[in-house]
């Protein structure tokens, strides 16, 4: 994974994301949640990089992505535009994992320029925000939080996962932490939905214990033609956790946007 990783001078300083592919055609963006970054998505850019450009980016203030002070959700949508503008991009599909299917709906609602379709992952028109999360954080129990997000994100809670979560908090910035969730806290689509004009495909695990997948379905109810899967499988992160079924669904999608038509509706 490391050997794909590439890094650009950009607005907010330095702009990291990992690319596998440099096809022609409509390229797929990938953008991780709160306290994430681009590694999650190592099956996805590994199986649609095998026929299509696919970069999984780290949003300013995570993972090697690096600059000064505590990044905006601005600085989130001018990160992307940079890397649509590096790579030369014209047209492109982002897909989004809770915090970061925010983000994508925030692209979707500014119109940014070559967005051309929409996958929001574990992601609804309103972030629940748990009281402990922030408790946790005020403490700054880097402990308590790591244990907390191995355990509402992964299905299988495992001293591995708990100790790479431990050790990634620990290098991260403290007031970025704290500003993804106030990022969360603050977004509100509902009233956006209606206006989104591109395809959309929404994914969710039946057992989410973050974001419920009836909160999900929201998005799948409110956008108009938008395409709903629920995985009767637990966890957060069903790209992760599940790639292939994941990858399945993925597939598909960016193919109908390929052909030119619509997908159909799918088990949900």
């Amino acid at each position: 994974m490391r050997k794909h990783l590439i890094t650009e001078s950009a607005r907010w300083g330095v702009l990291a994301y990992r690319k596998n592919g440099d096809f022609p055609g409509t390229a797929l963006i990938l953008i991780h949640g709160a306290v994430g970054d681009s590694r999650l998505f190592r099956y996805q850019l590994r199986h649609v990089g095998a026929r299509r450009k696919t970069i999984a980016l780290d949003l300013p203030g995570h993972g090697y992505s690096g600059g000064p002070g505590v990044p905006t959700l601005d600085d989130f949508i001018h990160a992307i535009e940079d890397l649509r503008d590096i790579e030369g991009i014209d047209s492109f599909v982002l897909a989004g994992h809770s915090m970061g299917g925010g983000v994508c709906l925030e692209a979707a609602r500014r119109k940014m320029r070559g967005l051309s379709g929409l996958v929001l992952v574990s992601t609804s028109p309103v972030l629940p925000v748990s009281r402990d999360l922030v408790g946790i954080i005020d403490r700054d129990d880097m402990d308590a939080l790591a244990g907390l997000i191995v355990g509402g994100v992964f299905s299988r809670r495992t001293d591995l996962l708990i100790g790479f979560a431990r050790q990634g908090l620990q290098e991260m910035n403290r007031d970025i932490i704290r500003r993804d969730v106030e990022i969360c806290m603050e977004m509100d689509y509902t009233g956006d939905l209606a206006a989104i004009d591109l395809p959309v495909l929404a994914i969710a695990n039946r057992g989410d214990a973050v974001i419920a997948p009836d909160l999900t379905a929201r998005l799948g109810e409110g956008i108009p033609g938008a395409r709903l899967i629920i995985f009767d499988d637990n966890g957060h992160v069903p790209f992760f956790e599940n790639p292939r079924p994941f990858n399945e669904a993925l597939d598909e999608f960016l193919g109908s946007l390929d052909s030119g038509g619509a997908a159909e509706e799918g088990p949900g």
